[in-house]
């Protein structure tokens, strides 16, 4: 029996990396949280179509939008874990969104908000109806922003709260 497995016939060879100017990986269409996001990157203008997204899947509604102020919405049906209660990964992806599409309202001319970090607390479990994200401003910087996003059931009672940083990163023909 050989030493090497026939899958790694060419470790021996030297490892190549693709030229700076090449994306070995398709180029990064909308995330469905990041319609202002990572997505605008290599795009000739701002990414308009939900077709494809996160947020089209989880049936995400965008209610009101700017840098102070942003609601988005979301059924609970088709966004359940096993146990009948909103999953708490739909619920992130609501607080990412959210703040995300206040990010990009926030972004300074010729840049895009790209997410580093994402903290999510689930308060109670949402079982029906919609929940509501609304994104305010913690911090709003040339460089980066840092939103607080507080999700609702539609009894008013708060499900979720969170925050997600942001890197504006320079985009071209953005």
């Amino acid at each position: 029996m050989s030493d090497k497995h026939p899958a790694s016939a060419s470790a021996d060879a030297p490892v190549a990396f693709p030229a700076k100017s090449a994306r070995p990986f398709p180029v990064p269409r909308a995330a469905g949280s990041a319609v202002s996001a990572i997505s605008a990157l290599g795009a000739s203008g701002p990414v308009d179509s939900l077709d494809g997204t996160l947020m089209a899947t989880l049936r995400m509604e965008l209610q009101e939008r700017s840098a102070e102020h942003t609601v988005v919405r979301m059924p609970v049906d088709g966004a359940r874990q096993v146990t009948g209660v909103l999953h708490g990964g739909a619920n992130a992806a609501l607080v990412e969104t959210a703040a995300s599409v206040a990010a990009r309202e926030a972004a300074p001319t010729g840049t895009a908000p790209v997410g580093t970090d994402l903290q999510v607390s689930h308060l109670r479990p949402a079982r029906r109806g919609w929940v509501t994200a609304v994104a305010t401003p913690l911090h709003r910087g040339r460089r980066t922003a840092v939103y607080r996003v507080e999700v609702s059931d539609e009894d008013g009672h708060v499900v979720a709260h969170g925050t997600l940083r942001c890197l504006y990163v320079e985009v071209d023909g953005f």
